[in-house]
């Protein structure tokens, strides 16, 4: 198919910004009464130190990115996701505690939307209008209450290689498909603590590199699109970010590459319907 201003490829970077709800929530869920500050900290790396070092990345770049902020993390760390906003980038709707959606009532999934949305409003100014479930994972419920909450795309599902639409209730939302191994967390998000948590142990960068650019090499060579979902906690400590950098770079040599926002990517995809 032929992208935007007739590029040839569609590249889209998105970054999950959870700070430290995700590592609130396995300590919940592994039953740990208290909040380990050493498991917190990593959380709050991402704020910190990460997010400014990926914010000077993307403006060096001249690249806007899609955010997804849980609203408790745009409540507590405002200051980063005024950062975020005032750059220019997309903020996405990643729900209120960054709970998964799958184990929520239908009336505490839409608690967790309105939440979530009313929280990046008074941030950003207006509602956000993509979606990414936290966990990765949705209930029997959830387009329908993305439709009836005025979002207009979902970037969860991972059963294509290009966005296409759901119709629900009469309406469309698109669906961005990502896909695990372009995901930075299966090869970086390690912990020690604790034991029941994430311990997949943490490969080289070379490696991710190795893949995620033969990966968009194949991408590019059939014209679909590139969305690689990151965390700043993860992608933004100076090693992976210089990774990150070439990356970019490498993208950029093709000359007919597509950079954009998700909501841009969503917006294309209802115009032209995927012709």
């Amino acid at each position: 198919m032929e992208w935007k201003n007739g590029a040839k490829c569609a590249v889209c970077l998105t970054f999950d910004f959870d700070a430290d709800t995700s590592w609130r929530n396995i300590l919940r869920r592994c039953n740990i009464e208290r909040d380990n500050p050493v498991v917190i900290s990593i959380g709050e790396y991402g704020p910190r130190a990460a997010l400014p070092r990926i914010l000077r990345l993307l403006k060096s770049h001249d690249i806007k990115a899609g955010f997804f902020v849980p609203g408790e993390v745009a409540d507590r760390f405002a200051n980063a996701v005024k950062d975020i906003h005032n750059a220019g980038h997309e903020v996405g709707h990643h729900g209120y505690h960054h709970k998964n959606p799958a184990r929520l009532t239908p009336s505490e999934e839409i608690e967790e939307l309105e939440r979530g949305s009313t929280a990046l409003e008074n941030i950003t100014g207006y509602k956000p209008v993509g979606y990414r479930a936290p966990a990765a994972d949705l209930s029997p419920h959830t387009y329908s209450l993305l439709a009836n909450h005025g979002l207009i795309y979902d970037s969860t599902m991972m059963n294509d290689d290009i966005p296409y639409i759901v119709e629900i209730e009469g309406r469309k939302i698109v669906e961005l498909p990502i896909r695990w191994m372009l995901d930075d967390w299966v090869y970086f998000g390690f912990n020690m603590f604790p034991a029941l948590a994430y311990q997949s142990g943490i490969s080289s960068q070379e490696k991710v590199f190795e893949i995620w650019s033969a990966e968009f090499e194949a991408i590019y060579d059939e014209g679909l699109y590139f969305m690689l979902t990151m965390h700043p906690q993860i992608m933004g400590v100076p090693s992976r970010s210089k990774m990150l950098d070439r990356l970019i770079h490498l993208m950029k040599s093709k000359g007919d590459v597509w950079f954009a926002t998700p909501r841009e990517i969503a917006e294309f995809w209802l115009e032209h319907g995927g012709d």
